[in-house]
């Protein structure tokens, strides 16, 4: 099957059965696709990395036929020798894996807007509400833009600049794996809202859809370092307004890590902790993970919702952090990050729980070990780990 039919069989199954937030950016030319081989109508996309096959989301498919083609995808990893994960997956998948054995670590929480009930009124938005209308009084205007009706090269240059700058900003190339992409040059079925100023793009935001919730995922923003009071406020209610009018009833921004909730073992819930930390917060030095939580519940959602990654053998392997920062970010995991990764792992040693127990090598460049698991896990990670370094 050839690059352009595949794209239309994924696209195909996404608007039958894409229930994750996410599940758009599948379409993105880094993944491979797994088929089922006993007809099960669905995609799973996945990226290799370090042994590791990455799983991006839920599997694409009917919920009753997940626990099936999940099998069938685990054997095909287990067939190719590489650990099984899922990335971001959804509460309603996360049921599913968790009993069929798969470990499972709670990595953030996603804010869900009902747009047929949002409302800014009441004391608890008068903060809010009073920004939106700072940016209003300066002059800001919020539009929907549509490439795909008319072009207006003077706000896609202003676009493109705004990626450069964000591009300069964060110190590398955009982010991939469940995270989208400007895409200008093929819009697809993206939306685009832009924030105005003297029909100038000060910040934009492009937009993706759920097709199984009616629903529409903020993906991504691009603005100026410094942006006029209440823009971001005023770009995002204007857009669900929008929205709303055009007849759709659910919006989400995202999720918002990190909970560092592991589930399934809680002899490892400190080491994973510790490790996921140093993970998320190499990919937050840009883009600002933490005040994240606080942005989005401004917006009152009516509900929140847990996305986790999971994993196959059930226990817990640090080479999975590798290859997560790998799929997100290839172009910055370098050796000194691995040391850092590694040097993290030590620090644990300072835990003294009697359960967990990381020990450094002589050169303190490996893990040698998690005490508690067998020895023979134990120099699979070693030489895991060893290969990464050289």
């Amino acid at each position: 099957m050839n690059i352009e039919n595949e794209a239309v069989r994924v696209q195909e199954l996404l608007q039958k059965y894409g229930y994750h937030s996410q599940s758009y950016n599948i379409l993105r030319s880094d993944k491979s696709y797994f088929y089922s081989s006993s007809g099960i109508d669905g995609v799973i996309a996945y990226v290799v990395k370090a042994n590791v096959a990455m799983a991006a989301g839920d599997p694409v498919c009917d919920p009753s036929d997940i626990q099936e083609f999940v099998t069938e995808f685990r054997m095909f990893c287990k067939e190719r020798k590489l650990l099984c994960c899922f990335q971001s997956i959804t509460e309603r998948c996360k049921t599913i894996l968790e009993d069929m054995g798969f470990g499972m670590i709670k990595i953030g929480e996603e804010p869900i807007f009902d747009l047929d009930k949002f409302s800014l009124s009441g004391s608890k938005f008068r903060g809010l509400r009073k920004n939106i209308n700072q940016a209003k009084k300066q002059g800001l205007e919020i539009v929907e833009y549509h490439p795909l009706l008319k072009r207006r090269p003077e706000w896609e240059k202003d676009m493109e600049e705004l990626s450069t700058i964000w591009k300069k900003f964060k110190g590398s190339g955009e982010f991939s794996f469940l995270i989208g992409e400007p895409a200008l040059n093929d819009p697809k079925e993206r939306k685009y809202f832009l924030a105005l100023l003297d029909n100038k793009v000060e910040a934009f935001v492009v937009c993706t859809p759920v097709y199984t919730r009616n629903g529409i995922y903020f993906d991504m923003m691009r603005r100026q370092e410094k942006t006029l009071n209440g823009m971001p406020q005023l770009l995002f209610t204007e857009s669900f307004r929008i929205l709303k009018e055009q007849g759709y009833t659910m919006a989400t921004l995202g999720t918002a890590p990190l909970s560092y909730e592991h589930t399934t073992d809680l002899d490892q819930s400190r080491i994973i902790k510790a490790a996921l930390k140093l993970a998320f917060n190499h990919l937050g030095h840009f883009y600002r993970f933490k005040p994240l939580y606080k942005f989005k519940k401004q917006f009152g959602p009516a509900s929140w919702e847990g996305r986790y990654l999971s994993f196959s053998p059930s226990h817990f392997n640090p080479v999975i952090l590798y290859a997560l920062l790998k799929v997100y970010d290839p172009t910055s995991v370098t050796r000194k990050l691995l040391y850092q990764l590694n040097s993290a792992w030590e620090s644990i040693n300072k835990i003294k729980d009697g359960t967990i127990n990381l020990i450094g090598s002589t050169s303190g460049s490996v893990i040698k070990g998690i005490k508690g698991t067998s020895h023979k896990a134990v120099e699979t990670t070693k030489k895991q780990v060893t290969k990464l370094l050289k």
